[in-house]
């Protein structure tokens, strides 16, 4: 029974939908610029995501929305349009840039070790970036059959249909209660 809202006033809202003169709970200035996107995870009603102009990417958990139960940051180097999650994988997140990318991002990676030279590919987190567009990429959207394809669309009206190569994201991925490579599982984001 909850609704939630973003905008240009860095807030995110919670609503209950029984009493919408009011927002439920308010956080203000959750991102350091406008909030373009915003998603609550299909398989885990506690948790959200948002994308911003600040660059990043949010991951909420509603029952604690005071902070950020992490920030996906350091790949996008523009706005964030875009952010949805994988229909098949709760730990799996897709956003798309300004920058004319689309990241994929695994959350049971947070805080896995990496050697020197995998950190210069960006977070553990980072599963993949797709960089075929040539503008900003405005939206996008999984597809809900085919569970590692995905749709975007950028502002040159560019329609792209991709599919990451099995060796990216079968490595060290599981089912949904299957332990992860670093001892988590989607379902500890709660």
């Amino acid at each position: 029974n909850l609704l939630v809202s973003v905008g240009g006033d860095r807030r995110i809202c919670l609503w209950d939908k029984s009493n919408t003169k009011k927002p439920h709970f308010t956080v203000n200035d959750a991102h350091l610029g406008d909030i373009n996107s915003v998603a609550f995870n299909p398989r885990n009603e506690y948790v959200l995501a948002t994308g911003s102009s600040d660059k990043t990417v949010g991951v909420w958990d509603v029952r604690r929305l005071n902070s950020k139960v992490h920030s996906l940051d350091n790949v996008h180097t523009d706005d964030v349009f875009t952010i949805q999650w994988a229909p098949h994988d709760e730990a799996i997140l897709a956003s798309c840039s300004a920058d004319r990318r689309v990241a994929i991002w695994d959350l049971s990676r947070v805080g896995q070790e990496q050697t020197p030279e995998d950190a210069q590919d960006g977070p553990p987190e980072l599963l993949f970036v797709h960089g075929g567009h040539t503008s900003k990429v405005s939206d996008l959207c999984w597809n809900p059959s085919n569970p590692w394809s995905i749709a975007s669309a950028s502002e040159d009206n560019i329609f792209q249909i991709w599919t990451m190569a099995e060796e990216i994201y079968s490595a060290g991925l599981g089912g949904p209660n299957e332990e992860k490579e670093n001892g988590l599982r989607p379902d500890e984001l709660e």
